[in-house]
């Protein structure tokens, strides 16, 4: 968080903290929090607060390069993940739920922000039952990216550019608002370090390693040509 009162000097910060969840009073967070599930109670809290408010929500892990003063004539911004997920036999790309920003009360927002109101996060208190039966664990770049496909937003893994859909919602290639991905530093507005504070196997560490600008390592080429497999079997 030092890097964005380095970066964005005159800009206002306003942090959302227990407290201001309980005012919110959503059955959703609460039951959440009532199973220290923390990321699935924040993200009902930046929608609310983006929804709202207006503004720009970050991730704590996020850190800042340059400001976002280029995009505040967008009625929304949203950035590409690097990393793509499968949907149907498609390879599509998740968006940046770490870093977005919208106008107050802008209609997509809305639209997301309507997901988790009358909406139980508990679904059963069986224990023997996995977490998936148990919480009702949809992610919000799940969430959002579907949404955002009804405005107009291809979701095509390999269309990393920006993509202007309805109601002034710009989404950037991902180098902006996630990580390089092996480019140049040239378009980087911030890097999300990917500290999965919620996830009890990442053990505090970030991914600084993998966020960073490198060389194309092995590893780097072994991917690529594991995403030309799968594209070839798909196409059979």
């Amino acid at each position: 968080m030092d890097t964005w009162k380095k970066v964005l000097p005159d800009y206002e910060f306003m942090l959302w903290d227990a407290e201001k969840l309980t005012a919110c009073n959503n059955t959703f967070a609460n039951e959440a929090v009532s199973v220290r599930k923390w990321a699935f109670a924040a993200d009902f809290v930046r929608l609310y607060a983006v929804y709202h408010y207006g503004g720009i929500w970050l991730d704590t892990d996020v850190e800042m390069f340059k400001s976002f003063d280029p995009f505040l004539n967008d009625g929304m911004f949203i950035g590409r993940e690097y990393y793509k997920q499968h949907w149907e036999g498609q390879s599509i790309s998740d968006l940046s739920s770490h870093c977005f920003g919208a106008e107050k009360r802008h209609p997509f927002i809305g639209e997301c922000l309507e997901f988790y109101e009358n909406r139980h996060f508990i679904r059963s208190h069986n224990e023997n039952l996995p977490q998936q039966l148990r919480y009702d664990m949809t992610i919000i770049p799940m969430l959002q990216v579907h949404l955002a496909h009804h405005y107009g937003f291809d979701w095509d893994f390999e269309r990393n550019e920006l993509q202007v859909l309805e109601d002034g919602i710009h989404v950037y290639p991902y180098q902006y608002f996630d990580q390089p991905g092996y480019t140049s530093m040239k378009d980087v507005v911030c890097i999300h370090r990917v500290a999965q504070s919620w996830n009890p196997k990442a053990k505090g560490l970030t991914a600084r390693e993998v966020t960073n600008v490198k060389r194309k390592t092995l590893g780097y080429y072994k991917m690529k040509v594991q995403e030309k497999v799968s594209k070839w079997i798909l196409s059979l």
